[in-house]
């Protein structure tokens, strides 16, 4: 799953954009962004994370960077088998109803 930090001029879709665009080889005019969700926040600080759920108008082929072991496009009742990121796996039915 394409992520990163934010640049201190991004939005939370912004960085998503361009972490899709870095990571995966995704490109940025042809994502639309469906919702943005605050997934994981630190108590006292600033600091969250935020997920940001995206469309293509069609099935766009993935190239992985030197940051993925591995990039591939599954249907959604396969998500919660997979060996997700925890932070992901605990917002999973949430992001999967937007």
């Amino acid at each position: 799953m394409p992520g990163g930090a934010r640049d201190s001029h991004e939005t939370p879709e912004e960085a998503a954009i361009r972490e899709a665009q870095e990571e995966a080889g995704l490109p940025a005019d042809r994502i639309i962004v469906r919702a943005a969700v605050v997934t994981a926040s630190a108590s006292g600080t600033s600091w969250t994370y935020t997920t940001v759920v995206a469309d293509a108008d069609e099935l766009l082929p993935v190239v992985p960077n030197g940051e993925s072991t591995e990039l591939r496009w599954v249907d959604e009742h396969e998500v919660a088998g997979l060996p997700l990121h925890p932070g992901f796996a605990a917002s999973w039915e949430l992001l999967r109803g937007l």
